[in-house]
């Protein structure tokens, strides 16, 4: 386990500096420097400093922070602040990009809702590896890659269009020699599809 002395001493420069972007600069720059000194995640050492997230609601069209808050952890119930927050101040919210938190889409239920392609990429890359042995699971990912440039219906049909490939594929199960269980065999694939 990490030493806590050791971490305030690290991060005391980043903690009492006057200017909160070069607080937050810093103390990224720390937690980022830990993480690759002490191998523990970053949320563990997050944990450890007792940093607190800042959560932001920005209008790309305005290029302005509508709504900014310290919170411990991200949750339901900051995205339902927010929102009221904005609806408070008089904004319209007309569509929002999420990051796929499982809860929060029922909060914005009556707008368009996305996901934001930075996440699904992430997902999905965590679903896969960034270096997929299989083919289906190379195919993916290049279709992956495509997911910024395509719009909704030709990546949509992409996408049906690799499952029909690949759906005898998906369904095939595997029995475990030591428990003599069955399981489909290539699960993180087909999870990775479903995002």
């Amino acid at each position: 386990m990490v030493k806590k002395d050791r971490i305030e001493n690290k991060t005391v420069h980043a903690r009492h500096e006057d200017d909160n972007e070069k607080k937050l600069f810093r103390l990224r720059q720390t937690v980022n420097t830990m993480f690759f000194s002490y191998h523990l995640s970053r949320r563990a050492i997050a944990r450890e400093l007792d940093v607190s997230r800042t959560f932001v609601i920005r209008s790309p069209h305005l290029k302005k922070n509508l709504y900014v808050q310290e919170v411990e952890h991200e949750t339901v119930d900051v995205y339902r602040q927010g929102r009221v927050a904005l609806k408070k101040k008089g904004y319209t919210i007309k569509a929002i990009v999420l990051d796929g938190r499982p809860g929060v889409r029922q909060i914005f239920s009556d707008i368009p809702v996305q996901m934001c392609h930075f996440h699904q990429k992430q997902i999905i890359t965590r679903y896969l590896t960034n270096n997929p042995k299989l083919e289906a699971g190379i195919e993916l990912k290049k279709l992956t890659k495509t997911l910024c440039e395509t719009n909704e219906d030709d990546f949509v049909s992409a996408i049906h269009s690799w499952y029909n490939t690949w759906s005898l594929f998906l369904k095939e199960r595997t029995i475990y020699q030591v428990t003599g269980r069955r399981h489909l065999y290539p699960t993180a694939m087909k999870s990775a599809h479903s995002v």
